[in-house]
């Protein structure tokens, strides 16, 4: 819960400095569900690349179990079932931390972004 409360906020923060940027596209004609598949779409990618890392850091843990333990050598293996729970989380995880950034973007007013500009 840490670390989706700490992705939130960054998010947030990456969003909000963005505010320009989503009301130039809303003046030009991009509707909130433009902003909403874009912003939803790039919190995606991060959750993918998020899984990705952590599979391949435990990956190389369990090289490493492997090669110093001989106790544990048999024991850690991944799980392929458990692989598929794991990335699944990552994802779920990273569009629910992406879902409040991503509402709050889409509300902004392109008027006020682009008067304050």
């Amino acid at each position: 819960m840490v670390c989706i409360a700490n992705v939130v906020g960054l998010l947030l923060a990456k969003f909000t400095a963005c505010s320009g940027e989503i009301g130039v596209r809303r003046a030009l004609g991009a509707t909130r569900g433009d902003i909403i598949r874009q912003y939803l779409t790039e919190t995606l990618v991060i959750g993918i690349a998020g899984a990705l890392l952590g599979l391949v850091l435990s990956v190389g843990g369990l090289r490493i179990v492997d090669a110093y333990s001989f106790d544990a050598a048999g024991i850690a293996r991944h799980d392929p079932w458990m692989v598929t729970l794991t990335v699944l989380i990552a994802l779920a995880s990273a569009v629910l931390a992406g879902l409040l950034p991503t509402w709050r973007a889409a509300r902004q007013v392109p008027a006020l972004q682009l008067k304050s500009q």
